[in-house]
């Protein structure tokens, strides 16, 4: 039998207490959302006592960023397996094929997450977006913004004549679409007579909302004054 030192084996005990708690805090923000939640039933549902749950995140506000950073980072991740991730500067510099495939690795990436029934991440998001917690703000400026501003810059290359503000609107645009058919599911369901969406639903949304969302930005570049289409062709 292999001689694991003391201190290694509190370790290892401390962070599997950690890990509990974490996954339990999930659950339980999830279901409860952040106002509901308490850090009892966290420790409760986990196995470990009230102490260990402050010990290892401090506040219920701590222990509910580190939840949503797991989540978060692990969108970032998917996203970067799909080649849905912008690097500086790479929009800019990209062909139209690239930025299309871009745009819809994001588009399915997203949507893959929210339609997931195991994934808690969605659920966490749209209730902190329906009743704000003090964790929101860090939220958006950690992770939210930057993932607006790369699919703003995206939309920036597929249509360069359109002006900063509308392709803002474009971009919380094609976010809505996306979250729509996570905010509106069960109604979605019982329109189409379904208990779940079907199996093919992921790649034909994705390629819905990206189609539609590239007829969009066409329809608003013909839109344009002629003169504007002139001079930011001249300043491109």
């Amino acid at each position: 039998m292999r001689f694991v030192p003391a201190d290694l084996r509190i370790a290892s005990r401390s962070q599997e207490t950690r890990e509990r708690l974490t996954r339990a805090a999930g659950e339980v923000f999830a279901a409860r959302g952040y106002r509901g939640a308490t850090m009892r039933e966290i420790a409760r549902r986990a196995g470990a006592n009230l102490a260990a749950a402050h010990y290892h995140f401090g506040s219920k506000q701590d222990l509910y960023r580190e939840v949503t950073r797991e989540r978060f980072e692990r969108l970032e991740a998917r996203l970067e397996e799909s080649g849905g991730a912008i690097a500086d500067g790479i929009a800019a510099s990209a062909s139209r094929d690239q930025l299309i495939a871009q745009l819809r690795a994001r588009v399915r990436t997203l949507l893959a997450m929210l339609l997931d029934p195991e994934e808690q991440h969605a659920t966490l998001v749209l209730r902190d977006l329906i009743d704000p917690s003090e964790a929101l703000p860090f939220m958006v400026r950690r992770w939210i913004d930057p993932m607006r501003r790369d699919t703003e810059r995206i939309l920036a290359a597929l249509a360069p004549t359109l002006d900063a503000e509308t392709v803002a609107r474009c971009t919380r645009s094609v976010v809505g679409q996306v979250f729509f058919y996570r905010s509106h599911r069960a109604a979605l369901l019982l329109m189409m007579g379904r208990r779940a969406y079907p199996r093919d639903f992921l790649d034909e949304t994705t390629d819905h909302v990206v189609a539609f969302s590239l007829g969009g930005l066409a329809a608003l570049e013909r839109r344009r004054p002629p003169r504007a289409r002139q001079r930011s062709r001249r300043t491109r």
